[in-house]
């Protein structure tokens, strides 16, 4: 049996793909602008923060980190600064992770800071993971720990659970959560070449021990070089386990985590797509139903002006299908794959930051009807998309597309309301 069907049997979801172009056709979101004030946006993340059992939004921005309250939508800031001042000013925050990791309905909340791309050798310069205190009131300053180690050029992070499934014993000990840690470079990496990217995972100590910030660490993947962003799939409708689809300047990866009792590594991963045309893949997200369903999309190069989906291989050894949905992105940042139209399928969400060739920023919903993607306007110039989130705010059914803007210095919510007739 090969490597890929022993451990990420990952088949794509295999259909004709026709492009053609229906602007704003059928959407119908109210927007509502809940901060005009931010910085950059780097990162969203969803979650209970205060435990009304309501959804919040979290954002890391360039040198805070802020929540915003379900209902009232009115803005806390958590902390600030995180670092103490390299040479003459304090380096941005990049990054944030939040999920229930305990069990007691509040998230956990953890940021990457110290933000300094170009400097790819010198930690103490590019780079930190920092593990935030709760308060006993969530609208109050919170904590933080920074953690002893980290690669220079933190980037993206996710709380991943990690679980049984098939393959593995089902002994493992070491917690039920890791913290996912990505750098956007390999260690003293210079222009993508030299050392690869070390994907680590933290194995959260908890409790007593939190204030130590000396968590035990993992080696998920050390293989791409220059990785712009991952995300974490279900995969399998049959329980809970979880994997990570990685993409870099050398492709896209699967990785799952197979724990067998013996001191082999158990992060397990799959070079699922090579394709060296595409200069390497800025955004990636994934679905996965069964072992015959399943769906990738991406925004390619870095900071790409394609958007792409994959259409299975006959083989393994044959190398996917890539079909071009999009060319006119202007620096492409942030992507989601969900139901946001209540079709029953998988919509592909786009954004890009910088203006396209018709001046202007936005976000894109591409749906497939028919046997043809169509093109849906959701946001036409007001929105320089930095990152995006799709969550149910309201407890309607319908979810919402939340997005951060960089140049428009916006946090929005894409409210998914009934069609009127």
């Amino acid at each position: 049996m090969s490597t890929f069907s022993h451990y990420f049997k990952l088949v794509y979801l295999a259909f004709p793909f026709l492009f053609s172009s229906l602007l704003g056709a059928e959407l119908s979101f109210e927007r509502k602008v809940i901060d005009d004030k931010i910085s950059i946006g780097y990162g969203l993340a969803i979650g209970d923060v205060d435990g009304d059992k309501k959804p919040d939004i979290l954002l890391a921005d360039k040198s805070q980190v802020a929540w915003y309250r379900n209902g009232d939508w009115k803005r806390f800031v958590m902390t600030e600064n995180l670092n103490p001042r390299v040479g003459t000013r304090f380096l941005d925050n990049v990054c944030i992770a939040a999920r229930d990791i305990d069990g007691d309905g509040k998230v956990e909340v953890a940021v990457g800071a110290n933000w300094s791309p170009g400097e790819t050798t010198d930690a103490a310069k590019s780079g930190s993971v920092h593990f935030l205190i709760r308060p006993e009131d969530p609208t109050a300053r919170w904590g933080s720990v920074k953690m002893n180690s980290h690669e220079p050029t933190v980037h993206r992070m996710h709380w991943m659970r990690i679980g049984e499934n098939e393959l593995s014993d089902h002994t493992d000990t070491t917690g039920d959560y890791r913290l996912l840690v990505l750098p956007l470079h390999g260690r003293g990496n210079k222009g993508g070449e030299g050392e690869s990217v070390r994907l680590l995972a933290y194995v959260p100590a908890l409790g007593d021990k939190v204030k130590e910030g000396n968590w035990d660490t993992e080696l998920v993947d050390a293989s791409f070089h220059i990785t712009h962003n991952f995300d974490l799939i279900r995969f399998s409708e049959d329980n809970s386990e979880e994997a990570i689809i990685l993409g870099g300047k050398e492709g896209i990866k699967g990785i799952r985590y197979v724990r067998n009792g013996n001191n082999d590594n158990p992060w397990k991963s799959v070079h699922m797509v090579k394709n060296p045309n595409s200069k390497g893949v800025g955004e990636v997200r994934a679905f996965r139903g069964n072992a015959s369903t399943g769906i990738i999309a991406a925004i390619e190069p870095l900071h790409g002006n394609e958007l792409v989906v994959y259409d299975p291989p006959k083989s393994n050894d044959e190398a996917p299908k890539r079909t071009v949905l999009d060319d006119t992105l202007s620096q492409g940042h942030a992507l989601a794959l969900a139901d946001v139209l209540g079709k029953d399928n998988l919509q592909v969400i786009a954004g890009w930051r910088n203006p396209d060739k018709n001046g202007k920023v936005g976000i894109r919903i591409y749906s497939k009807e028919n046997d043809e993607w169509k093109t849906h306007i959701l946001d036409d110039n007001g929105m320089a998309c930095e990152d995006l989130k799709v969550s149910d705010l309201d407890g309607d059914g319908k979810p919402e597309i939340i997005a951060a803007g960089r140049a428009t210095k916006n946090v929005v919510i894409y409210w998914n309301r009934p069609k009127k007739d």
